[in-house]
């Protein structure tokens, strides 16, 4: 007998409370705004000419007068919080949001961009902060790593090796970046947790497939560096490769991942309801959408409240999706995710009924 696929049941996010505008910027550093065009931020996100336009070139055009590239809002941890302490939480109201005993929970998988403990990860640090006995492995594809973390949890249930496993990411960027620099300007905090189980039949995961995102390497890095006289990591951009390298392979892997999710679910475009893909940048859901030929009114953008929050991103948007009925119990949801230097994914998936919750921290 075949076991079912893996199926989200539940799902929480867990957010800083400090929101930080545009504002904050223009009263402190009035002289990145003042010379926006060689700011690190104007070198990422450039025009880049061309005599046929992409779907990306139109996506951004539009943003490329505003200095800080469409970025409004971003939430912002205060300087005593860990990345634990926003995993930990967003743990809590995933298993919460479906009154779920955390006893019930096989495995954990876990991802922080950055974790607080290096090299071996959150993972040991969180199942014994929740109390758990569960075994937790901490594992690492970037940006795409909510996307691929359920794909994982759903092969390992349809493996039957797991019946109940909490996948859990977050996203600490703005503790590594200067914020004198423009840089700073797209990137926030937030965590998010789902709980993946069995699927009902005809629901759960029908397709997924994965790619590296080689042709980025080198985009971004974390670097040691001193800060305040102290040795400190801290996140940089390759302003020579980093935009143009993004730009030129984005629909590359956007259509390779679609096409294989596609295929092997045994679906076309045609009968996906939805679509939710990951928001980096002001202009990435309508490139999405315009790349594969679907309107903006069945995808969802949060990039504007949330700015870029790492692998927090897919979560958070499936959630705002489910909260405001735009996605429904038996819809089949294209997911799509890219992360530089790391991977892209997409997972075609048939939805139920998903218990949601959010805090704020």
């Amino acid at each position: 007998m075949t076991n079912p696929p893996g199926t989200i049941t539940a799902l929480g996010v867990a957010f800083p409370r400090q929101i930080r505008t545009n504002d904050w910027w223009e009263a402190r550093h009035p002289e990145l705004i003042a010379n926006a065009r060689e700011a690190t931020l104007a070198k990422v996100w450039a025009d880049f000419e061309d005599t046929q336009p992409s779907h990306y070139d139109r996506a951004i055009a539009r943003y490329l007068a505003d200095p800080f590239r469409g970025t409004v809002e971003r939430r912002v941890m205060p300087p005593d919080m860990r990345a634990q302490d926003l995993e930990r939480a967003a743990a809590r109201a995933a298993l919460e949001a479906c009154a779920i005993d955390p006893a019930s929970v096989d495995l954990l998988l876990v991802h922080a961009l950055r974790p607080d403990s290096h090299v071996v990860g959150d993972a040991a640090y969180v199942v014994r902060d929740l109390g758990l006995r569960a075994p937790a492995i901490s594992f690492e594809t970037a940006c795409s790593s909510a996307l691929v973390g359920f794909h994982l949890a759903s092969d390992l249930i349809r493996a039957g090796r797991y019946r109940r496993i909490l996948v859990i990411v977050c996203c600490t960027y703005t503790r590594d970046v200067d914020q004198a620099d423009s840089f700073s300007w797209f990137l926030g905090d937030g965590a998010a947790a789902f709980v993946v189980e069995p699927a009902p039949a005809g629901m759960g995961v029908l397709g997924a497939h994965t790619v590296p995102t080689i042709e980025t390497c080198g985009a971004f890095a974390y670097e040691l560096t001193v800060l305040g006289g102290a040795p400190a990591l801290q996140l940089q951009a390759n302003k020579h490769i980093a935009g143009k390298s993004i730009r030129d392979a984005s629909e590359g892997y956007l259509r390779d991942c679609v096409d294989g999710a596609l295929r092997e679910a045994k679906l076309a475009l045609k009968d996906v309801n939805f679509l939710i893909c990951n928001t980096p940048t002001a202009w990435y859901a309508e490139f999405c959408a315009a790349a594969l030929g679907l309107g903006m009114d069945r995808t969802v953008d949060t990039y504007p409240r949330y700015a870029n929050c790492g692998p927090t991103l897919w979560p958070n948007n499936l959630r705002t999706a489910l909260e405001e009925k735009r996605i429904r119990p038996g819809d089949v949801v294209l997911g799509f995710s890219v992360g530089s230097v790391s991977t892209a994914s997409a997972v075609v998936f048939r939805i139920g009924e998903v218990g949601l919750r959010s805090v704020e921290l």
